[in-house]
């Protein structure tokens, strides 16, 4: 996709996203000392170590790094699944496709509770093969997060497939590797970035509210269980400078992930 194809408000959910990214960075990993010697949302009543700044931007780190690892694994794992079946093909694509359907039609939070609670409880008898909370968090969503992606790149493959271009180069003898190297990936690259953009803001609410519920015991605190563990702050006179700035970097991480996503993936349904 050239640059001047890409929509505004792809931009400006890119850049949305990109500035949080970088700001959490700088913030949580390495000036850390600056939020907590000039915050000036002071310290959270629940967490009197810790000041707001430290929590809500740490918080804000750990989902987008789960957010953007959950979702490359999601994506990958559908691509991969996707260009299985089309290879297959016949009756072997007919049943990956079934498979694909049901586990798309579980419900994601339930399925990623459950999850977490069996992950849990390999990881506090010792045989959670070396994944911590990060971890398995990532691969619980990953593992719920892949239906989704498979069938929209089976789809997008199909249609590719079928365009006068592909026929033409099969006709002079192109095999299936020439084809997918050539024409077929670079045609899908920029769905691709637009599919694993629409995983980020699942996966990042889906993870917070797991943790918002306290089900998972994610080390360092994502911006999901720092809410759960601090909503009592309200009780509190001035609690709300404590919960909203979590609230607020939480909408503005799905908000420029959604804009990303719908307005590259219109633009590459319309390519």
């Amino acid at each position: 996709m050239s640059t001047r194809r890409v929509p505004t408000r792809a931009w400006v959910g890119l850049v949305l996203l990109v500035g949080l990214g970088l700001a959490s960075w700088l913030a949580a990993r390495v000036f850390p000392e600056a939020l907590a010697s000039t915050c000036p949302l002071g310290t959270d009543p629940t967490h009197p170590d810790r000041t707001v700044c430290e929590l809500a931007f740490g918080g804000l780190w750990v989902s987008l790094a789960v957010g953007l690892m959950a979702g490359a694994l999601s994506t990958a794992l559908g691509l991969g699944v996707a260009m299985g079946a089309r290879a297959a093909g016949g009756a072997v694509e007919h049943q990956v496709l079934r498979a694909v359907d049901a586990v798309f039609a579980l419900p994601d939070v339930l399925v990623v509770m459950v999850l977490q609670l069996a992950g849990q409880s390999m990881l506090d008898a010792g045989h959670a093969g070396g994944l911590g909370p990060f971890g398995l968090m990532v691969v619980s969503l990953a593992l719920v997060g892949w239906a989704g992606p498979a069938r929209m790149f089976r789809n997008r493959l199909a249609t590719l497939e079928g365009q006068e271009f592909i026929a033409a180069s099969r006709a002079l003898g192109a095999g299936r590797w020439h084809l997918l190297r050539v024409h077929l990936w670079p045609a899908l690259r920029p769905f691709v970035l637009a599919v694993f953009l629409s995983r980020l803001p699942t996966a990042i609410l889906a993870e917070s509210t797991v943790s918002f519920f306290g089900i998972a015991r994610m080390e360092p605190m994502s911006l999901g269980r720092y809410l759960g563990t601090s909503y009592a702050a309200l009780i509190y006179e001035g609690g709300a400078r404590v919960v909203l700035p979590a609230w607020g970097l939480l909408v503005l991480l799905v908000l420029g992930a959604s804009l990303a996503s719908q307005a590259l993936g219109a633009g590459t349904r319309r390519a």
